[in-house]
């Protein structure tokens, strides 16, 4: 049994930086992966959580990277936003090695302040340009889902140079349909309603209510985004801010404008556009329409329905992203 990352083919330096962290004997599944990842193999494998398979394909993503590119050298891809943090959490003590990993919230949403603004695409537009700028990095591949995708469109017509390319899944302003709940939520008093009715016993109560769950066919899944989405909605500063965003883009007759007859979208520009093909929030008929808009495009649907196809179709939606970096 190997019983040091050192005996692995693991790098010094890299040692030496996981001994600081604690961390000096290999798991099994990071003793099995980590000599044929050095080696150039394709590795797959399937291990508990827990047992130490961050580090399995971590520690060769962090030593084969080359500490001196100034594009992406790595793309790890994830089924949800809470495992993504996870392992960036996991990488991020060997980013002074050559690799940085990051998990970034823009204003107002997840972890990051809510501080009182307007939340318009401008201001998201900016805030990524200056982290951009913050962390050095020219241009990268933008991904949005929903407001972010609307956010990745913007952002590209008004900060081309730093847009490699497009990923846009179930994106926001492509058209003007949109879901009545959206719509009513852009009515006027509807922030004060909500803020009357989210009293965290009660939405406790209605979350764990076998009722409820039955009557709405809620997944394990949409329940753990449900809360996630409770818990933000619970503060006042963060559901100032989620209604700010919203009214940003959306109104009572649906969504404010279309990136389409705005002409936004540049043909030139890789754009890969991802779908459910029953979306209940935002209709699929805008991939498709942005799909005649770009011919050049790549469009994937995945059948069912959710408003959320890189979680429902997590292994099949990685592949696909995947493959598109790198071909396109």
């Amino acid at each position: 049994m190997t019983d040091s990352f050192s005996a692995l083919g693991v790098s010094e330096d890299v040692s030496s930086a996981l001994a600081g962290l604690g961390i000096t004997e290999p798991f099994a599944v990071q003793r099995m992966c980590i000599p044929p990842a050095l080696a150039g193999e394709d590795v797959i494998a399937k291990s508990p959580t827990g047992s130490g398979k961050t580090l399995a394909f971590g520690l060769p993503l962090v030593m084969q990277a080359d500490p001196e590119a100034t594009a992406p050298e790595a793309l790890v891809l994830c089924p949800t936003r809470e495992l993504a943090q996870q392992i960036g959490a996991d990488l991020e003590p060997l980013a002074g090695l050559g690799v940085r990993a990051i998990a970034i919230d823009l204003l107002g949403h997840g972890r990051s302040d809510a501080p009182r603004g307007l939340y318009l695409l401008d201001d998201f537009a900016l805030l990524l340009d200056h982290f951009m700028d913050a962390i050095g990095l020219e241009s990268a591949t933008l991904c949005g889902h929903s407001l972010g995708g609307a956010i990745a469109v913007h952002f590209g017509y008004h900060y081309p140079d730093r847009v490699e390319r497009l990923v846009l899944v179930s994106a926001g302003g492509l058209g003007r349909e949109v879901s009545p709940v959206l719509r009513m939520l852009a009515l006027p008093g509807a922030e004060a309603l909500t803020s009357a009715v989210m009293g965290r016993a009660l939405v406790q109560r209605v979350l764990r209510s076998s009722f409820v769950h039955r009557l709405f066919r809620l997944t394990p899944a949409r329940l753990v985004n449900l809360r996630r989405i409770g818990r933000t909605l619970f503060r006042a500063d963060m559901r100032a801010a989620f209604f700010r965003s919203l009214r940003g883009v959306i109104g009572p007759r649906g969504q404010l404008g279309s990136f389409i007859e705005m002409e936004y979208l540049a043909a030139h520009l890789p754009t890969l556009v991802v779908w459910s093909e029953q979306d209940v929030i935002i209709p699929v008929a805008h991939a498709h329409r942005t799909h005649e808009h770009l011919p050049g495009s790549t469009l994937v649907v995945f059948a069912g329905g959710g408003h959320e196809p890189h979680r429902r179709n997590a292994a099949a939606f990685c592949e696909t992203v995947a493959q598109f970096i790198l071909t396109r």
